[in-house]
Order: structure tokens, then C-alpha cells, then sequence
């Protein structure tokens, strides 16, 4: 049953991104909104995937699941989970460029126009929602669903093979294995990031950041796509299996043991939440047991009693001083 219904969630999600797609293009062709048709692509697609993700389980379950279709809980602390995702995602990037910077193979130049602005705008704006549309399709719903049917280990495995195999379709590389290898490790990372948090937080922050910095603040490829706004014109050259060709640094062999490293980095960063968010809540349970003490016992602290108080009480009564009569007491002169 829960396989069943991880297929079919993964079904919908395709054809809301088909949906999505179309609706989109045909809005900014109507209306002139081609700075907007990723922006609208992304929003119909995170509509309609937890709408669908909602109905599928009010479908098969009377709503036993609902809070799983968008896991992003309005818990203590949840902007800094989120930045600390941003932060990490945004650390990785810089060190999957950085090997090609130092040998000398990244070139470009700062630019700036009139509508530099609205680009990098829209830019963010459909990475911000991008991100969450796939974290929700891809460690949402369906993820919960594929973990109650085979376990975290290899559904981690699964998802994470099934979205290096829907990236790298979208625009395959010439180095077809370098990128399956780098896609898949980059969706172990957003799965451990759920595992440990159970929340979509730090990994659509993780996304967030890794995207964003590579796409529109350096300006390079993000799997294939090169379509950011970005205030610098950056490029690549040299071999492919270090600076990823056309499909960018998400295939280069390098990239690989940045992401390798970024887990563990990870893994030390969400400790605290793993402690707070994983761990199941221990609760009482079981009812009272009193258990009688030994005969052997009982005599021995009766023997060691000590022997009772006893109380003295006057002979006298106090009270003879008080109400007997000067007359009754003796002659006075």
C-alpha cells in the first residue's frame, strides 16, 4: 500500500509538471511575461503537487497523512533551521568552484545594466520557489511514503537516483556518468538533511543556496540550465571532467568529493535538531508494582524499634492555685 501510493504520488507529480509547463508558457505569451514564465512554471507545480499530494491521501487514507504533503512546521527556530541550510548550500558551492578557479580554467567579467535588476529578481524569486516545489515532490509525501514501504537507507537511495535520473533528462550532459554520480550525492545530501530534521527546512535552504550562489551570483550552469539573471558573465574551459562542460560543475569529478564532504558537514550541523525532531518522546507507560518486603526483614526492624515513649502526668491538678480561696488558704492578720 505504501509503495502504491509513492508511485502514484510520483506519477502526479509528472503530470503537474507538465501542467505547470504549459500553463505557464501559455501565460507569459498571452500577457508578455517571459521574465516570469520559470517563476509561474514553478508555483503551478507547487500548487498542484500538494493539492494532489492532499487529495491522494484524504483518497487512501482519510487524511492520516496530511501534514506530509508540505513538511515545513512552524516549530521553534525554523528560520535559522533554514539558514543554516542556506549556509551550508551556499559553502558547497564555493568549494565545487573553487578547484577550477585556482587552476585557472574559470573566466569572466562583472555586468551590470538597466535590467540586470529584474532579471536577478525573477531569478531569485524562481529558485526560492523551484527549490521548495522539488523538496516538496522529492522528501515530501511520496518520500514518507517510499520510507513506511522500504526503509530510510534505501529510500534514500531510490529518491535520490530517481532525481539525479529526472535532472540529468531534463538536459543531458556529455559526461553522462560524472553527472548521475554528482546528482545522485547532491540528493543523498537533501535526504539526510530530511532524516535528520524531519522537516524541509534545511534542505530546501540547502537547495536554495547551492543554486542560487552558483546560478545567479557567479553565473554558471545549474545542471544544464544557464537561463538566471546574473550581474557576472562567467564561463568554463579546460577538461570536462573538471569543470563539468555545459552541464556545469554538477558533472565534474571534483564536485563529487565536495558533496562526499558536505554530508558530514551536515551531519555535524543538524545534531541538535536530530536530538530534538527524530528521536521518538518517551512517555510512562505500565502501572504501579508494590512488592511486600521479606518476614525475615519486617522482624528485623521491629527488633530494632526503639521501645515506646511514656508519658508522665501530674498528680496535682494545676489549677489549685488559681481557683481556691484566700479564706480556704489560712487566717490573714
Amino acid at each position: 500500500m505504501q509503495f502504491t501510493l509513492f508511485l502514484t504520488a510520483m506519477a502526479w507529480a509528472a503530470a503537474a509538471n507538465m501542467i505547470a509547463e504549459r500553463a505557464a508558457a501559455g501565460i507569459s505569451v498571452r500577457f508578455r511575461l517571459g521574465v516570469l514564465e520559470s517563476l509561474l512554471d514553478n508555483l503551478f507545480l507547487l500548487f498542484l503537487a500538494v493539492v494532489g499530494f492532499r487529495a491522494l491521501d484524504w483518497i487512501a487514507t482519510r487524511s492520516r497523512y496530511a501534514d506530509q504533503a508540505l513538511p515545513l512546521p512552524r516549530r521553534d527556530g525554523w528560520p535559522v533551521e533554514w539558514a543554516v541550510g542556506t549556509a551550508i548550500g551556499w559553502g558547497l558551492c564555493l568549494a565545487a568552484v573553487l578547484p577550477t578557479l585556482l587552476s585557472g580554467h574559470l573566466h569572466g567579467q562583472f555586468v551590470w545594466n538597466s535590467n540586470s535588476m529584474v532579471g536577478v529578481a525573477a531569478s531569485l524569486a524562481s529558485l526560492l520557489v523551484g527549490t521548495l516545489a522539488l523538496e516538496v515532490v522529492f522528501h515530501g509525501y511520496a518520500f514518507r511514503r517510499l520510507i513506511e514501504s522500504v526503509g530510510p537507507s534505501w529510500a534514500s537511495v531510490l529518491i535520490s537516483i530517481l532525481f539525479a535520473v529526472i535532472v540529468i533528462g531534463a538536459n543531458p550532459p556529455r559526461s553522462t556518468m560524472l553527472a548521475m554520480i554528482d546528482c545522485t550525492l547532491f540528493g543523498l545530501l537533501l535526504a539526510i538533511a530530511w532524516l535528520r530534521t524531519h522537516a524541509l527546512w534545511v534542505g530546501w535552504g540547502l537547495h536554495f543556496g547551492y543554486r542560487a550562489v552558483m546560478a545567479v551570483a557567479l553565473g554558471l550552469p545549474v545542471a544544464g540550465r544557464a537561463e538566471f539573471g546574473s550581474p557576472t558573465d562567467m564561463y568554463t574551459s579546460g577538461p570536462r571532467w573538471l569543470t563539468g562542460g555545459a552541464f556545469g560543475l554538477d558533472a565534474a569529478f571534483l564536485t563529487a568529493l565536495v558533496l562526499l564532504g558536505g554530508m558530514a558537514v551536515l551531519y555535524r550541523a543538524t545534531r541538535e535538531y536530530a536530538w530534538k525532531y527524530t528521536f521518538p518522546t518517551l512517555e510512562p507507560a505500565g502501572y504501579e508494582v508494590v512488592v511486600a518486603p521479606p518476614a525475615a526483614h519486617v522482624a528485623m526492624e521491629k527488633a530494632a524499634a526503639p521501645p515506646p515513649l511514656v508519658q508522665i502526668m501530674p498528680t496535682t491538678p494545676q489549677t489549685r492555685s488559681v481557683i481556691e480561696s484566700p479564706v480556704e488558704s489560712g487566717p490573714t492578720s
